[in-house]
């Protein structure tokens, strides 16, 4: 019995443990489309466009939005080519 007790809290705290990492990043994911909407909107170009000319699909980028996802380093570097800044600009607060 006192295993199954044992074994049962661990697991709980497991997951409450995944539970803040995924939403933390979640956040991350988030905080950088903001940032990836700025750029957008400064050079008047629309998710489409930068889907077709990037190679990076649209459903990356609404991925990013709602947070199902977090922004990989090389997508980002491609985008950050494309507008035309540096690959800090996504990192900075």
């Amino acid at each position: 019995m006192l295993n199954l007790k044992c074994g049962s809290f661990i697991y709980e705290s497991i997951s409450r443990i995944e539970s803040n990492f995924n939403k933390y990043f979640r956040k991350g994911g988030e905080k950088l489309y903001k940032k990836f909407e700025a750029l957008l909107l400064k050079h008047n170009k629309t998710t489409y466009l930068v889907a077709k000319e990037t190679g990076i699909g649209q459903n990356i980028f609404s991925s990013w939005k709602t947070g199902r996802s977090n922004p990989k380093i090389d997508k980002l570097q491609k985008i950050a080519t494309y507008f035309g800044v540096s690959l800090e600009y996504f990192l900075e607060e």
